[in-house]
C-alpha cells in the first residue's frame, strides 16, 4: 500500500462503539463476562480504535485510514446480538444492504475524499478518544497474530 499513489483502510464501526468496553486483560471475554452486545459493542470500538491507532502509525504517508457508522442496516445481526425486530418494522428503521453499503462505498472510491472532506465526529465518546488504549490495544493485536516485531508499523 505504502508504494501505490494513494491508499485507504476503510474499517466499518457502529454507534454501538459508544457502549464498548474494552478489558485488555479478558479480550476475548472469556469466564463469564461474554453477551453478545457487549462482544458485538466492544469489536466495534476495537475497530475505531485500531483506526486511531493506524493512522497515528502512517502520518505523512499516502494512506488515509477511515473508520465509519454504516448506520442500521438489516442484516439479520439484530436476531444474534439483541431482540430481533419484527419483520414489519425493519423497512421502516433499517436500510437494505445495498443502501447500507453506499457509505462503504464512498469511503472506500470517491476519489474527493482524497482532499479529506469526509465528515467527522467530532463529540466521540470518551472510550474512543483513548490514545493509550488505541496503543496497548495494538499492541495486543500484533502478539496475539504473533507479528514479528520488524513487521509491526
Amino acid at each position: 500500500m505504502k508504494t501505490t499513489k494513494r491508499a485507504r483502510i476503510v474499517n466499518l464501526s457502529s454507534s454501538a462503539h459508544r457502549i464498548g468496553e474494552i478489558d485488555l486483560d479478558n479480550i476475548n471475554l472469556k469466564h463469564g463476562a461474554y453477551s453478545p452486545l457487549k462482544a458485538y459493542a466492544q469489536s466495534k470500538l476495537c475497530n475505531v480504535l485500531f483506526t486511531k491507532e493506524l493512522a497515528k502509525r502512517v502520518p505523512g504517508s499516502n494512506i488515509n485510514v477511515y473508520a465509519l457508522n454504516p448506520g442500521l442496516i438489516n442484516t439479520g445481526l439484530d436476531r444474534y446480538v439483541w431482540s430481533p425486530v419484527p419483520t414489519s418494522l425493519k423497512p421502516y428503521l433499517y436500510l437494505s444492504p445495498k443502501m447500507g453499503s453506499q457509505t462503504t462505498l464512498y469511503c472506500a472510491i470517491d476519489e474527493t475524499l482524497d482532499n479529506d472532506n469526509c465528515r467527522r465526529v467530532e463529540h466521540m465518546v470518551s472510550n474512543a478518544k483513548n490514545d493509550t488504549t488505541a496503543r496497548l490495544l495494538w499492541e495486543l493485536s500484533a502478539d496475539l497474530v504473533n507479528l514479528e516485531k520488524e513487521l509491526r508499523i
